[in-house]
Parts: structure tokens; sequence; C-alpha cells
């Protein structure tokens, strides 16, 4: 876990291409709340678990400060 500590927090499409670039296989697990649905559009991982021969990233959507 520690080792992809660092890609904790960052938006799942920069994680899935640093997987892709290392050549390791993942899932991609969304964890989803039912309130402010419309305002939850930026996907970004807050888990990521070492499996047999792959990772899971568990991602959530949170606000876009911007807006």
């Amino acid at each position: 876990m520690n080792k992809y500590y660092n890609l904790l927090g960052l938006h799942t499409n920069e994680v899935e291409n640093f997987f892709k670039k290392e050549n390791k296989n993942y899932t991609i697990t969304t964890i989803k709340g039912y309130k402010d649905e419309e305002k939850l559009i930026v996907p970004r991982v807050i888990k990521i678990s070492e499996l047999d021969n792959s990772v899971e990233i568990i991602q959530t959507y949170f606000a876009d400060s911007l807006k």
C-alpha cells in the first residue's frame, strides 16, 4: 500500500494511466452516495489494494471546487 500512497486523491484517469504504464491489471470499484449527486462529478481515488496479481482501485466522487 505504501508504494501507491502518492496516488491517493488523484483523478481516477491519472491513476489508470499509471497502472497501464506499469502493465498492472486493475479493477475500479465506485462508492457512490445519494446526496447532492449532481454536484459530485470529479472521480478521485480513495484506496488502492493489492490483490494476488492485480490492484483494486476504490474511487468516489467529489465536487468540483471551481464551480
